[in-house]
């Protein structure tokens, strides 16, 4: 196994409409036909989630995948404003990120690995038109309803001992959850998304990952997926959920889930 060369960061897109990413490229030597695009989390999620999701990427390089990461519109260093952020772009933003890979490959074998609300729309991108090699889903958002009530709730826990703040007149034309804006679309389009409801097959292969402490919404999901005429392994997992804010607020990395997501591509790609 080689050292990959170092993540180049660049913007990639339509003019003004610029998106932000990362490749990791591996060594010549190790180059495999598949390449991995990595589909990140929303809001708090992204932030709590940046430093695993970024060790999975040089984990891929390192077993020869190429990988892109990248921020969707409004978010990290993309274009466009967070308040103004929809699923129906971000679904937009996911086939330019796969053409871009293409493009920078020249290779047609996608892989998609999307944690939390990157992996439900890592599906729904596959199952709309794209239809990925392989996809992985960690510990994805299968009920925008649910998805909308737990972050409230975690909203409302974290801020029980703070003041209320004033709200704007700009503020008023859109939520805020744990300090990021959701726009009014944004929270319309997660009141009616439902991974089960999804007709079409996502990907050859798919792999569920979740943690051993979730509800059986993983098992809902992969009979759902099987009826699309997807082959599918579910994991269970003993791991932090790093995608919630820590105590003393620090990013955790999961070295074995990592790991693990790592030999179930090398062996389904191989």
């Amino acid at each position: 196994m080689k050292t990959p060369k170092p993540a180049v960061p660049f913007y990639f897109g339509s003019p003004g409409r610029e998106l932000f990413g990362c490749f990791h490229e591996p060594s010549a030597q190790d180059l495999r036909r598949c390449t991995v695009l990595i589909c990140q989390p929303m809001g708090h999620e992204y932030i709590n989630s940046h430093r695993a999701l970024r060790q999975l990427a040089v984990r891929l390089a390192e077993a020869g995948f190429p990988v892109l990461r990248f921020d969707y519109s409004g978010c990290g260093d993309s274009y466009g404003e967070a308040e103004q952020s929809s699923l129906s772009r971000w679904l937009e933003d996911i086939s330019t990120a796969v053409a871009q890979l293409r493009a920078l490959t020249g290779t047609l074998q996608v892989c998609v690995i999307g944690l939390r609300l990157g992996g439900t729309l890592a599906a729904i991108s596959g199952s709309r038109a794209e239809n990925f090699r392989s996809l992985v889903l960690w510990e994805p958002v299968t009920n925008g309803r649910n998805y909308l009530k737990e972050l409230l709730a975690l909203q409302k826990e974290i801020l029980r001992f703070r003041p209320r703040p004033k709200l704007s007149k700009k503020s008023q034309a859109y939520m805020e959850i744990l300090g990021f804006p959701l726009s009014r679309l944004l929270h319309a389009q997660l009141e009616e998304l439902d991974l089960n409801m999804m007709a079409e097959r996502a990907a050859e292969r798919v792999l569920i990952v979740q943690n051993a402490t979730a509800k059986d919404d993983g098992d809902n999901l992969k009979n759902h997926l099987i009826q699309t005429r997807a082959h599918v392994d579910h994991q269970t997992v003993q791991a932090p959920k790093i995608w919630l804010p820590t105590s003393d607020g620090s990013l955790l990395v999961p070295a074995q889930v990592l790991q693990s997501m790592v030999s179930w591509l090398c062996s389904v790609s191989s």
